[in-house]
């Protein structure tokens, strides 16, 4: 099965072990107001990458023809009902902007299951996978011109 990663990290900033070494980054919501390459990160820097992981999932949507994602392996972390949050759930096009943006925060975690098509895994560190025999090549194209994200050919370690 195909697998990628699709990150804010340039793979030219890792070391001789593969590991992001070269360039200390930040790593989630949590570290706006925090000092990062000599300048503080912003929520306004935070929210122009977020949208960027958004836009690589609905490019995924888009070119796959998904209605509908189905909500797999649910960690509520903060009892958030906003989305009637539930393990299963199917969660329609319309609502999965507003449900990366809460896996991303932190708020949330899940696997997001298109079948027989796709997963979207989400990992530590602002990490995203992509998984599935859908991932044709014309949408690992268009993945990849979206400036400041990054697709490497790397196995998600949430598969079951």
């Amino acid at each position: 099965m195909k697998s990628i990663r699709v990150t804010k990290y340039n793979p030219q900033n890792k070391d001789a072990n593969g590991h992001y070494t070269l360039v200390e980054e930040w790593i989630g919501m949590s570290d706006v107001g925090k000092l990062y390459q000599g300048q503080i990160f912003t929520m306004e820097q935070y929210l122009v990458t977020e949208e960027k992981y958004i836009q690589a999932v609905e490019v995924l949507i888009k070119k796959t023809g998904v209605n509908h994602l189905k909500l797999v392996d649910l960690e509520n972390y903060s009892h958030e009902t906003a989305l009637n949050l539930s393990e299963g759930k199917t969660i329609p096009i319309s609502l999965v902007r507003e449900l990366i943006k809460m896996i991303l925060r932190g708020v949330v975690w899940g696997r997001l299951v298109a079948k027989n098509q796709f997963e979207v895994h989400f990992g530590y560190d602002y990490y995203m996978y992509f998984v599935g025999e859908s991932l044709m090549d014309d949408i690992i194209e268009e993945l990849r011109k979206i400036d400041g994200l990054y697709v490497e050919d790397v196995q998600s370690p949430y598969l079951e």
